[in-house]
């Protein structure tokens, strides 16, 4: 699609096409194929999943001034010329902060919001619980483009190489409770076409998404009026634990579940349980979707 200045995003769809129009935002580094694998979910559950490449992504083009806000206008257009006047939508792990923007500035076209161990606020938070590690990724790392660029860099190239050298750098510091997901079929595999698709055009998208976390998000979570919820694994590694409750707290109708001994990848083998949550908020009379909503 060509938006108004004549970017262009990419995305792909799952389910039927009189489904209950789902915006599903990918992770960081990532791409639309994240989602490759809710199609059978989609029909389950009545959704239409909408997956767009974020900027500089697979196939979109980048922004000339990134932030959310921007990003909520995009949205905004996106969605217009889909014919999509009410959507929910779902952003996981780095589509987090992207996914809270839209449902904080679109309060009255967001149906649902669902977060899966998104990236919270934590520029300019006191937070005494965040790890050096994650100080140093959300501070000084957000902060440089030529560290971003050769690390990102160094991981597309390595991907291009071979798949499995990509994902062992990729996934250096999962714990047991991940490295148990990435043995399942498939998998691995997916989550490696999905990083090869979205850094094919360069590295381009995770440095821009560095560099909007590294910010304050300056959007008005009070204004979020979708029921939310937020869910997060008390072994995840990848993101901040305590950025991820902070942000729970601050939006007004939001479920946390937390996922005892889950890290980072819960959701590769749980999309049913966060599609089912979506569908009980906006498909009216899905019994199946309220029961898959309730917590583990």
């Amino acid at each position: 699609m060509q938006l108004n200045d004549q970017r262009r995003m990419a995305y792909r769809s799952w389910g039927p096409v009189d489904g209950f129009p789902l915006i599903a935002l990918h992770g960081t580094p990532g791409s639309r194929l994240l989602f490759s694998v809710t199609e059978k979910h989609a029909h389950r559950f009545g959704l239409r999943i909408i997956a767009p490449d974020r900027w500089g992504y697979g196939g979109t083009d980048p922004h000339p001034a990134p932030d959310l806000r921007a990003f909520v206008a995009d949205i905004a257009v996106f969605t217009r010329e889909l014919g999509l006047d009410r959507f929910a939508v779902m952003g996981v792990s780095g589509g987090g902060p992207y996914a809270t923007a839209v449902a904080a500035c679109l309060p009255g076209r967001v149906a649902a919001l669902a977060l899966v161990a998104p990236v919270g606020p934590i520029a300019h938070e006191a937070d005494r619980e965040i790890t050096a590690f994650h100080r140093f990724c959300f501070g000084p790392f957000a902060r440089s483009r030529l560290a971003q660029r050769v690390v990102f860099g160094f991981f597309r190239r390595a991907l291009r190489i071979s798949a499995p050298l990509g994902m062992r750098i990729a996934m250096a510091r999962i714990g047991p409770a991940d490295e148990r997901i990435l043995a399942s079929a498939g998998v691995t595999s997916r989550l490696a076409a999905t990083f090869n698709e979205g850094l094919r055009p360069g590295t381009a998208g995770p440095c821009i998404d560095m560099a909007i976390f590294g910010k304050p998000w300056a959007v008005p979570l009070a204004d979020v009026r979708a029921p939310s919820r937020l869910w997060i694994g008390d072994a995840d590694r990848n993101v901040p634990i305590s950025a991820a409750k902070r942000l729970a707290a601050r939006l007004p109708d939001c479920t946390l579940i937390g996922l005892p001994g889950e890290g980072h990848l819960w959701v590769s083998l749980n999309y049913a349980k966060v599609l089912g949550w979506i569908a009980s908020c906006v498909v009216t009379g899905n019994n199946e979707g309220a029961a898959e909503a309730a917590p583990s």
